[in-house]
């Protein structure tokens, strides 16, 4: 029998793991013991009078002491040896780490402590960790398999080792949204409570965009694990834009994290990050977490305290396919009803073996609510899922003492400290809810796919309790919003409040609010707001599609949120969906003599036409509006009339009327006071992009510093305002600096424009803003930039289908790959501008294409 089998293998072991960085060869080995190479490999090999595998006596101490090893290790199986020197390393470096500077893991959804069958998921992510390659990891699976309760295991293992050299830890999760709800959990709240966290000292200030890049700074400063569980709420479901993160800021934050990281960022959710595809070349880690095993099902089952026949188990799991969640509530509903035992399962229907979150636990949260029924734990369950995320219990008792409701606040009302308690034991024993503390506050709140069955309960078969319970909460969030609220957290509870109105019924009182306190009366948003959590809103009071709002709204209302929606639609990008509604409300609002409000939905839609590549039936709609203009008698309007007609015929190439009618519409855009009731925005940017494309550089920077100063000043033109007016108004404002010769202005102007124009979902007009970017980039000849701005804008106007934002795009990258003497891609780029439909009626850029030419065509 070999002494020390399989030493050769051993030894490559110790040097491929640099247990002791000064020897990695045989040579470094027999060097520090004093020995020839070829003794070591006599050991191994053996020789005419030795055998191999065979350390001698004299030498096992010295090479133990300098591995720092155990002398019994050398005979145990390579297996065994292994195992050893790996707990070995592990402890070493443990010892050696200090503890984080901070750690908050406190926004982490309240799991099991214990997590059963996943070794392996929890080796992936000791690796990635561990790795200086891994910038990102994704753990994705099916809702409530257990990703979050992996993760909360994985954060107790890394704190008994000071988390293994993580100078930050810093957790959030967006878990509380169910895949049901219609309501939108908000990056931006997300990015300005990191910010604080992480000692931004001024959290609220800048666009999102903004904020986002100075997290990612702040987030690189040192080794940071940051965690973002339950991304999927931010995530389109699937379909054509499956996986992609809707929130620009959040979006960037991932994208940057996964191209350069010093720590990691995991993110869990139900499907994977679109976002990060490109990145998948090791900087970014996917492991998918299945459904456990039918063995650790079992034992998951008797360590919750569940006993019986191994038969029963048996089926249990097989039925239960191994889904944690119905598993844990599964025993929850044993232990409390049937005492734990297994055999009880029986009187339960089966789940059904679906791969959707509501029918998965169906059948399970059905018999919960049998056991509960009658009970006030029943109105505790209803009132905690009836809320979209978290509520604190001071809040619950507040709201079921100002308003009673049979079946949902009547028993609570005249509850007791003590039975509340009680009342929330039960129900956390059941394992149906959770508890947690903030700030010494009880925060009680149930998984997403509870909260949505209980949605569906409550709507089907107890639609008074849903109406009236929606309804409470629908004043609760209106009480809880600050006055004129700035920040998308300010925002936040009238959001919510929209949709819990709608679904009370409330359909005229949540349109109030909508319309009046988050939008301020105007179709577009304005400059503070957030065209995603808009569209949450608008989404509320729509039945089918975006053409049918609920027969509860009245006719008026009904065509401001047409209106409204297709606003919303076409700052999104989604044009074809947009042609609808706006159709819709315009021809109404010309039908009743609401004139004003006809124009104004008829505004997004001529700018929509211009960037689709429209620029024929853009000028059509003009000419088709000219009688609504003169009937409403408003001077401002006729002014922005004249202003959209001569931009689309600076477009269109006749240049000599687009001067005329410009100088016509700045005579009242100028005038001190327009002597009317300006509730019409105001647009600057097209005059001057006609005159910076007409060569008057001195005078489009003339104006649109005119416009800076207004906005400074807060006159008339501009006290009606919109994200894109403002973004506009830089983008002009950068290129005029940029054309005469400023560029440390320029610079600073077109990122801002940018900056908004992201920060608002502005996707159909963002490419005009990084083309403009571009061209600054080819200017300072910082090529790589330019060519990441036309990528980007590249992609996002073909996914939008917005045939003017590829046509700027070829046309730069063909000047780009001029200036970097590439011809054969600049000729290419230029015959894909060319060959784009209805672009050869956008004549205004003819000049330009004809010098390009003429260029290419030189040897």
């Amino acid at each position: 029998m070999k002494k020390h089998p399989q030493l050769s293998d051993k030894l490559k072991l110790l040097y491929k793991l640099r247990v002791n960085s000064d020897y990695r060869t045989h040579a470094d080995l027999a060097r520090g013991i004093g020995i020839s190479k070829q003794s070591i490999s006599k050991w191994i090999h053996g020789s005419s009078t030795t055998l191999g595998d065979r350390i001698p006596h004299c030498q096992v101490g010295p090479i133990s002491k300098i591995f720092s090893i155990e002398l019994l290790w050398w005979t145990y199986s390579l297996e065994d040896f292994e195992q050893e020197v790996s707990k070995k390393i592990t402890r070493d470096e443990e010892s050696r780490y200090t503890k984080p500077d901070d750690v908050s893991v406190s926004f982490l959804p309240i799991t099991n402590a214990q997590v059963l069958g996943r070794d392996k998921e929890l080796v992936v992510l000791d690796q990635a960790w561990q790795s200086s390659q891994v910038n990102v990891l994704q753990l994705l699976g099916f809702g409530g398999v257990g990703k979050s309760t992996l993760v909360n295991a994985w954060l107790a293992h890394l704190s008994k080792s000071n988390y293994l050299g993580a100078k930050r830890v810093y957790a959030w999760s967006f878990y509380w949204q169910g895949s049901s709800s219609d309501i939108k959990p908000s990056g931006d709240f997300f990015i300005e409570n990191a910010l604080t966290w992480f000692g931004d000292l001024h959290p609220l200030e800048g666009t999102s965009w903004a904020k986002a890049g100075r997290l990612v700074k702040l987030i690189r400063d040192s080794r940071t694990l940051l965690i973002l569980d339950g991304l999927e709420p931010l995530q389109h479901p699937p379909g054509k834009k499956a996986g992609q993160i809707d929130n620009p800021a959040v979006a960037f934050l991932v994208k940057e994290l996964a191209f350069e990281n010093p720590g990691l960022c995991l993110i869990t959710s139900r499907i994977g990050v679109a976002d990060l595809l490109s990145f998948e070349n090791g900087r970014v880690r996917t492991k998918y977490v299945d459904c456990l095993s039918s063995e650790s099902s079992i034992l998951m089952l008797r360590t919750m305290g569940i006993v019986g026949c191994a038969e029963d188990f048996s089926k249990v799991t097989k039925n239960h396919s191994g889904h944690a969640l119905s598993l844990s509530l599964l025993a929850g509903y044993l232990t409390v009803v049937h005492r734990g035992s297994i055999s009880k399962y029986r009187e339960l229907s089966s789940l059904l073996d679906d791969q959707s979150q509501g029918d998965h636990a169906r059948s399970l949260m059905q018999a919960y609510l049998d056991w509960f029924t009658g009970s006030t734990e029943c109105e505790l369950l209803y009132l905690i899922g009836m809320f979209d995320r978290g509520v604190s219990l001071l809040d619950l008792k507040l709201l079921c003492v100002s308003v009673t409701i049979d079946g949902l606040t009547a028993e609570l009302s005249s509850y007791t400290d003590a039975q509340w308690l009680y009342a929330i034991k039960l129900l956390c024993d059941s394992r149906i809810i959770n508890q947690k503390f903030h700030n010494g506050s009880s925060v009680l709140d149930c998984h997403p796919l509870v909260r949505d069955f209980l949605a569906e309960k409550l709507s089907r078969d107890l639609p008074e309790i849903w109406r009236q319970g929606n309804h409470i909460i629908f004043t609760f969030l209106q009480n809880s919003a600050v006055d004129n609220p700035k920040t998308m957290s300010e925002l936040e509870p009238l959001f919510r409040a929209v949709i819990y109105g709608t679904r009370a019924g409330c359909y005229e009182e949540a349109f109030d609010v909508y319309f009046n306190k988050i939008k301020s009366r105007q179709f577009s948003m304005s400059a503070e707001g957030n065209h995603h959590a808009d569209q949450a809103c608008i989404k509320a009071f729509f039945t089918v599609g975006w053409l049918k709002v609920n027969p509860l709204i009245s006719e008026e209302a009904e065509h401001y949120l047409l209106s409204c929606a297709a606003a919303n639609l076409i700052y999104l990008g989604e044009i074809k969906d947009a042609i609808g509604p706006s159709k819709k409300s315009i021809a109404w609002f010309e039908s009743k003599g609401m004139w004003l409000d006809a124009l104004g939905s008829a505004a997004p839609l001529i700018s929509m036409l211009v960037a689709a590549g429209e620029i024929r039936d853009a000028i059509t709609l003009i000419s088709g509006l000219e009688d609504c203009v003169n009937n409403a008698e408003n001077l401002v309007v006729k002014a922005m009339a004249l202003n959209f007609s001569a931009y689309t015929n600076h477009l269109n190439g006749n240049g000599r009327r687009a001067k005329k009618l410009f100088e016509k519409s700045d005579e009242t855009i100028l005038r001190l006071d327009p002597g009317v009731t300006v509730n019409f925005p105001t647009v600057s940017s097209y005059y001057c992009k006609f005159l910076l494309d007409t060569g008057n550089n001195k005078a489009a920077l003339e104006r649109a510093l005119q416009t800076l100063a207004w906005r400074k000043q807060k006159t008339w033109q501009v006290s009606v305002d919109t994200t894109s007016l403002l973004a506009s108004d830089l983008l002009v404002l950068g290129l005029s600096f940029l054309h005469c010769g400023d560029y440390p202005n320029a610079k600073v102007n077109l990122d801002k424009q940018v900056d908004l124009f992201r920060s608002a979902d502005e996707w159909l007009y963002l490419p005009s803003g990084l083309n403009a970017r571009a061209t600054y980039y080819i200017k300072v000849e910082n090529y790589p930039r330019a060519e990441a701005d036309l990528k980007e804008a590249l992609e996002i106007s073909q996914r939008t289908g917005a045939r003017f934002g590829q046509w700027e795009s070829y046309l730069n990258f063909s000047h780009l790959y001029l200036a970097k003497s590439d011809r054969p891609s600049a000729r290419r780029f230029l015959a894909k501008a060319m060959s784009l439909k209805g672009m050869s009626d956008y004549k205004f850029r003819d000049h330009e294409i004809g010098r390009l030419r003429d260029s290419l065509s030189q040897i």
